[in-house]
């Protein structure tokens, strides 16, 4: 099962998840075998979360688009509940098949914590990738990161166009909260810092 003996190992083992993966490219394997998807990969993984490295690394060395689907199921269960008093119309994303939810917060460390949920399991799986990989990432790191590690997961397949659109809209959106929560303290003489800056200001 994917979602237990592959995720217990390899999922956490970044590198060598990573070292499969570009193993597998070089050997021209797989339809997504191009050399400069190596080269993306790597760049990526410089400016990626640690966690959102993991996952990326653990859901590209997998090459069943099934087994895809089904660890987005088993993240979808696992998936703490988001109150339903945050069910709000300033946490719904737009332009979802389905109805979901984002919820961010920021914590005393100066990393931002994410909560979401869905009526849909399958969307509800994938906002809680988003959860599980940007959640203790400062403002930084997550308004600076490209939408690429979204092909990098390789999930095109396992979903519908408006599902993809759909993932991309949630991660926009928790881009879009983790800006508004680190602009939140910022006015004054300190007002053009960097944002993790202002947040140990605001701590």
């Amino acid at each position: 099962c994917f979602a237990d003996r592959r995720w217990g190992t390899e999922g956490r083992n970044h590198h060598a998840g990573a070292t499969a993966l570009a193993r597998r490219q070089r050997g021209g394997r797989g339809r997504g075998a191009a050399a400069g998807f190596v080269v993306s990969a790597a760049a990526s993984d410089t400016e990626m979360p640690e966690a959102l490295q993991t996952l990326v690394a653990a859901f590209s060395a997998v090459p069943d688009p099934m087994l895809r689907y089904k660890q987005l199921l088993h993240f979808a269960e696992k998936l703490e509940a988001l109150p339903a008093e945050h069910h709000t119309p300033e946490n719904k994303v737009e332009g979802c098949v389905s109805q979901v939810w984002v919820r961010g917060t920021l914590e005393q460390d100066g990393t931002v914590s994410f909560q979401a949920e869905s009526d849909s399991q399958l969307t509800k799986g994938l906002a809680a990738l988003l959860v599980r990989g940007l959640s203790g990432a400062t403002p930084d790191t997550i308004a600076s990161l490209s939408p690429d590690f979204i092909e990098m997961l390789g999930l095109k397949q396992s979903l519908t166009p408006s599902r993809n659109n759909g993932f991309l809209n949630m991660f926009l959106k928790m881009q879009k909260i983790t800006e508004d929560l680190a602009a939140a303290p910022s006015s004054g003489p300190d007002a053009n810092l960097p944002m993790s800056e202002k947040i140990q200001l605001a701590i």
